[in-house]
């Protein structure tokens, strides 16, 4: 096992069993982070799924609707008629912390439908595709909030795991040995002197 390269001083013994135990405490800290980190991504994700589920039911939906204003209208009524369209939509964006990662809150406020077209040339056919379109777009918010902020978990992540990793494979194994190796040498010199001592005292006799 590899070593730090230090004299065999019991102050430097000391120190070393210092820093030990702060990069255990420090690899424990990690771990929790880690457990946390995984959670909150585990949820995300459940909730992201089942938030992009219901945007691409009300996008078919907005799809078919607007298919059908198309065949009974014709392309260029219904180009007309988007262009006269104003949701007056107003985004609002807050943001969290969560063990240091910035995780967006997203929403966006839509006011009742208006519709700003004339009823020349327009039915009920424009109407629902112009309220199936306005359904998609209140989920758009929470879907971009979502995804952002699983996003930014994982690479955090990423950075924790990587972080544990040499932690836990590197520098604690590392102090470990070189704690092993200062406490043998030690006692090794100790024995040395115990010996000289006896010799001298022998001598003295």
């Amino acid at each position: 096992m590899e070593r730090i390269e230090i004299p065999a001083t019991k102050s430097n013994l000391i120190r070393l069993k210092d820093e030990l135990v702060f990069a255990e405490d420090s690899l424990d800290l990690l771990d929790q982070k880690k457990e946390i980190l995984v959670r909150q991504i585990s949820s995300l994700a459940v909730r992201a799924e089942k938030v992009r589920e219901e945007m691409n039911q009300r996008l078919i939906v907005a799809y078919e609707r607007l298919q059908e204003a198309v065949i009974q209208y014709g392309e260029a009524t219904v180009a007309s008629v988007g262009l006269g369209l104003q949701a007056g939509e107003q985004l609002r964006v807050r943001e969290k912390s969560l063990m240091g990662v910035v995780l967006p809150q997203v929403h966006i406020d839509i006011p009742p439908l208006k519709p700003g077209y004339g009823f020349y040339a327009t039915g009920k056919g424009i109407d629902s595709t112009t309220v199936a379109i306005h359904r998609a777009m209140e989920l758009a918010g929470e879907l971009a909030e979502v995804e952002v902020g699983m996003e930014r978990l994982i690479v955090e992540l990423k950075k924790t795991l990587k972080r544990i990793n040499v932690l836990s494979h590197i520098y604690i194994p590392k102090y470990q040995a070189t704690i092993k190796a200062i406490d043998i040498s030690l006692e090794e010199k100790e024995r040395e002197d115990s010996f000289r001592l006896r010799r001298i005292r022998n001598k003295g006799m």
